[in-house]
């Protein structure tokens, strides 16, 4: 057998996932975003051109285009890139990446923190890279499970790991404001990938290390 026929063995590959998110099937129509802000305000019954209004079209679309769902001009494998060769096969935990996303039943953002881990399977990845994955998978209409999961998929198939995980704590701002909520709830997901999902110990000790 050789070796590569034995690696792919030892490391077969990931099925791949489904698009990332909810799928964007068109371009970002900026014109039309701001006119629906417009819309929005004079529907509250507030004057959508007065001194303190007059911008809010333009800031708003600003905000979403390039930071609520700046993640759709992102490619996941573009921005974690190719890494380098390495055989290295300890852990390596970022914690405490900001994240956020856009709830798509409500239309208001959830925001928190992702803790990410992978076992490299031959390749390194720059801590910045995995940051900036983060963001590519997160800055869109999505569910924070989703969201969980779609990082340690990414991680697995872009990024050649043996194993990969990935734990959100966020703030859902559409739970926060529900009736008779304290207002200080969080959601906490978890997805585990190849050596991660195989082995306790693994899971064990990426909990301990982002634990606190």
């Amino acid at each position: 057998m050789s070796r590569h026929d034995h690696d792919e063995h030892d490391h077969p590959a990931p099925p791949r996932p489904r698009s990332v998110g909810i799928a964007r099937t068109g371009d970002f129509d900026a014109p039309a975003f701001e006119r629906a802000i417009g819309d929005l305000l004079r529907a509250c019954g507030i004057d959508a051109a007065t001194s303190h209004t007059g911008r809010t079209a333009q800031r708003v679309r600003e905000l979403w285009q390039k930071r609520l769902l700046g993640g759709y001009d992102l490619d996941p494998a573009e921005v974690l890139g190719d890494g380098f060769e390495d055989e290295r096969r300890d852990m390596v935990v970022v914690r405490g990446i900001a994240v956020h996303g856009v709830c798509p039943h409500h239309l208001v953002p959830f925001r928190g923190v992702a803790h990410v881990a992978y076992l490299p399977g031959g390749r390194l990845h720059g801590f910045g890279r995995i940051a900036r994955l983060v963001d590519a998978i997160g800055h869109r209409f999505t569910y924070q499970e989703w969201m969980t999961r779609d990082i340690a998929d990414a991680l697995m198939q872009h990024g050649k790991a043996a194993g990969a995980a990935c734990v959100i704590e966020a703030e859902q701002l559409c739970l926060l404001l529900g009736e008779d909520r304290r207002g200080d709830e969080r959601v906490v997901t978890q997805a585990f990938s190849g050596e991660f999902e195989r082995s306790a110990q693994a899971r064990n000790e990426f909990l301990r290390a982002v634990s606190g």
